[in-house]
């Protein structure tokens, strides 16, 4: 039995008594026929129910009948994953159209990065839907989003934080609700977790990492896959694949952290991930033994990202240097036949772009690819035969038709139809996992009134608070308080400077003012007095005017580096990645003189990408200078002072912890570093004794910036570590409490020697 209702938003609802719930666009073409007493949409308009149409099969089943049915340049639609959509409204757009009328399913929602109101978004995703229901056999879009944390959705700590929380069923229900809101937002594929081990202090992405211990992101991995991936009843039963599942893509296999100096890969300068201590295995541990061997039902992680570095050994012990969307070593042999992988394979996005070429992203290493006369046909043609099913970024399917083609002359029509049919295979998977084929609707109302909801930012704040790290607390600087204190906030002067990045080239920043916590998210807390400010300028409070103050705040930012992806200076020249405020010349005894990875050249030698005796390009020096003054202007109306801490990645504290009296650390992505961020107000919270602090360390911190040159690139926890004026040393798995240093379950759990190697040793 079954019955239809229409809804408010131009399609209907067919439910099926003991059965799915379907939602189609009666003007797409698509008719309801019945058989067994039960509904099914005639998608592909035939009159009869086609296996792909059976909600009753398996979605392998489902899949493997379509795949069969789709044309060669349906398949090319099928293997793009579109670029970034990030400013769009709610009706389907020109450029939306054009890709969608070649086939194009796969779309990337970043309207969080671009600030698109929530309504907007579920709007557009129901006209997206509608436009494409009555095309190629009612393939829905399957829509996909970045992590966007507190961007229009509620603000859980990020994958970093939550690793400072040490528990992973924290993680759990995080991913729990993140998918929930997801799903209000249309959005079926997560790109995420990012589950590289970031064994490289000074890297860009740290902060979207679950820390530099195997065992720890392994087991956060393994939770945070099985709530995105697993529906849950009302009492927290996992029902496997359903109508709250989002599949998992995790990132970026086989492990982006071993990144030379800390450059990041998105840029030439960065693009070699070495192994100083041939520690490639050990990368590899939170995929193989956490997101390929879930508890839940669902089993494993749906999808992987490939890295965009290059593997460098010496003796090629791990292949081709060239990226990992192009490497038979990494995708086909170890992922596809020694680990039995039969998931997706995506290639993280734009790898098909231009060859490297001066002041471009790039992102497609290695000397085949990079050479400008290859075509993108040509560098896709080279990921599908390393086993790659997607393209990420690739908006044109005609590049897809372009490496089929290419295909054709270099291994045969055969080879190329069977790898197509493959891939489109694994790739409709995830539409019927997550129950698009059926329902990819949403009731409006409904959805926002679910997502961001009061109940979900109230559940993300307390993940936030157990995600402070507090390092430092002398003298009771922070404890439970009777009353509200007064405290002095000052206001931070960011000075200019220049920022290099990925997307933004090179911008030269202005004199500003910020307020690292917001003055309004503050006021929550303390009663708040800070400085006039008049512009980028910054007066000052006086002595008489701090009269009867409890506590002075500073809020702090991370050193920052003016050129942190690429590594190299206006000259072009390598230079130093520094954790440290002050100015910082590489010319100390652990420096290579050598770098382990470097191009061939045109003679025949190796480049050496070395930055022994320059200078590190700072952003932030200011930031060091105001912590000082401040500190001592607390000493002068003897009152504690207390840093807030906002960072992504380990830093020096040597520079200023001994002048302070307490340091809290949050670890926030950038995109939602200060301001009135949960994060913030976590940290507010905890300062304030609102809630007592109970996060630990998930990576170590430097003593100074020799040990960070003395660590290795491809070796968890391998530092001296920074012990501070009272004598704690800020080693992985530290924190304290208000009785002192934590020492618990999770921290016995944790502080054993770090895995080298993963358990799950594939087929061998």
């Amino acid at each position: 039995m079954w019955n239809e209702k229409k809804t408010e938003y131009g399609f209907n609802i067919v439910e099926n008594e003991g059965g799915k719930t379907l939602a189609y666009n009666p003007e797409s073409g698509v008719k309801i026929i019945e058989k067994d007493g039960l509904a099914f949409k005639d998608l592909a308009k035939t009159g009869e129910l086609l296996p792909y149409e059976d909600w009753r099969l398996s979605p392998e089943e489902r899949a493997d009948d379509l795949a069969r049915r789709l044309s060669i340049e349906q398949v090319a639609g099928l293997m793009c994953f579109s670029a970034h959509q990030v400013v769009f409204g709610k009706e389907v757009n020109d450029d939306q159209k054009a890709f969608l009328n070649q086939h194009l399913r796969s779309v990337l929602n970043s309207a969080g990065m671009g600030g698109v109101p929530d309504e907007v978004q579920i709007a557009w995703s129901n006209n997206m839907q509608k436009y494409v229901e009555g095309k190629d056999f009612g393939i829905p879009c399957y829509f996909a989003s970045d992590p966007r944390n507190g961007q229009g959705v509620s603000d859980w700590p990020g994958n970093l934080g939550l690793a400072a929380t040490f528990d992973p069923e924290l993680a759990l229900e995080s991913a729990k609700c993140q998918s929930k809101e997801l799903r209000d937002l249309g959005v079926a594929c997560f790109l995420a977790p990012q589950v590289d081990i970031s064994a490289e202090p000074r890297w860009f992405r740290n902060s979207g990492t679950f820390g530099e211990d195997p065992a720890l992101s392994r087991d956060m991995a393994r939770a945070f896959c099985d709530g995105l991936q697993s529906t849950y009843d009302e009492n927290g039963n996992d029902l496997g694949w359903g109508k709250d599942s989002i599949t998992a893509m995790a990132k970026h296999w086989t492990g982006e952290g071993a990144s030379e100096a800390g450059r990041e890969a998105h840029l030439d300068g960065g693009k070699y991930a070495v192994y100083p201590n041939h520690n490639f295995e050990a990368l590899m541990l939170p995929f193989v033994d956490g997101a390929f061997k879930l508890k839940g039902k669902t089993g494993s992680a749906a999808a992987i990202m490939s890295s965009y570095s290059a593997a460098f050994e010496e003796d090629g012990s791990l292949g081709d240097p060239v990226g990992s969307s192009f490497s038979e070593f990494k995708i086909k042999k170890l992922l596809r036949e020694r680990y039995g992988y039969t998931g997706v394979v995506c290639t993280d996005w734009m790898v098909l772009n231009e060859g490297k070429a001066e002041g471009k992203r790039s992102c497609g290493w290695g000397a085949h690819i990079e050479d400008l006369n290859t075509t993108p046909g040509e560098r896709a043609f080279i990921a599908i035969m390393a086993g790659c099913d997607q393209m990420g970024g690739c908006s044109n399917p005609q590049v897809l038709m372009d490496a089929y083609a290419f295909g054709c002359e270099k291994v045969g029509k055969k080879v190329m139809d069977e790898a197509f049919a493959t891939s489109a295979q694994r790739l409709l998977q995830g539409y019927f996992m997550t129950g698009l084929f059926e329902n990819p609707y949403l009731d409006e109302k409904a959805a926002l009134a679910d997502v961001n909801s009061p109940d979900k930012q109230a559940e993300a704040l307390k993940a936030q608070i157990k995600a402070v790290v507090m390092v430092k607390n002398e003298n009771g600087a922070i404890r439970p308080r009777e009353g509200r204190m007064k405290v002095y906030m000052p206001a931070l002067l960011e000075a200019a400077h220049k920022e290099v990045d990925h997307v933004r080239g090179v911008v030269v920043t202005e004199d500003k003012v910020t307020y690292p916590i917001s003055l309004e998210m503050a006021e929550k807390y303390f009663d708040v007095v800070t400085d006039y400010v008049d512009g980028a300028k910054i007066t000052r409070l006086t002595d008489e005017e701090l009269a009867g103050i409890d506590l002075v705040l500073i809020p702090g930012k991370e050193p920052g580096n003016s050129f942190a992806q690429d590594g190299r200076n206006e000259d072009h020249e390598f230079i130093p990645l520094t954790r440290q405020y002050r100015p910082y010349i590489a010319d100390g005894p652990f420096v290579r003189k050598v770098s382990i990875a470097g191009d061939t050249l045109p003679d025949g030698t190796k480049e050496n990408r070395s930055y022994f005796g320059r200078k590190a390009a700072t952003t932030n020096e200011e930031q060091l200078d105001q912590i000082l003054e401040m500190a001592e202007k607390a000493k002068k109306l003897g009152v504690p002072s207390v840093v807030a801490m906002f960072t992504g990645k380990p830093m020096c504290f040597y520079e200023f912890e001994p002048q302070v009296d307490a340091i809290v650390v949050t670890f926030c992505p950038a995109s939602v570093y200060g301001g009135a961020s949960a994060s913030s107000e976590a940290l507010a919270a905890i300062v304030a004794g609102a809630a007592e602090p109970s996060g630990l360390l998930p990576m170590q911190m430097p003593k100074d910036m020799d040990d960070v040159e003395r660590q290795a690139e491809d070796t968890p926890r391998d530092m001296e570590c920074y012990t501070d004026s009272v004598g704690h040393k800020y080693d992985f798995a530290y924190g304290l409490n208000y009785s002192g240093v934590i020492n618990d379950e999770r921290v016995r759990k944790y502080s054993a020697a770090p895995l080298t190697g993963p358990e799950n040793k594939g087929i061998c």
